[in-house]
């Protein structure tokens, strides 16, 4: 990845006739650490969702603990 800040990174694009997305990780994450993210990132987008219906929020920003 070329940001060196990003840990994690999920892109939904369209190219040519379809909707693709991409799930990205850095280098020096560990699978474990890739795996516990990637589950905080969905969690997050879970919790995040009702209030997209709701209120038509457009984006959302969240924080993942520490892993234990």
């Amino acid at each position: 990845m070329k940001d060196s800040k990003v840990l994690v990174a999920i892109t939904a694009s369209r190219e040519k006739d379809e909707i693709v997305y991409r799930v990205e990780c850095a280098n020096n994450i560990t699978t474990e650490e890739f795996e516990y993210y990637l589950g905080e990132i969905v969690s997050g987008i879970c919790k995040w969702k009702n209030g997209v219906c709701e209120e038509n929020i457009r984006s959302y920003k969240g924080k993942i603990d520490k892993m234990k």
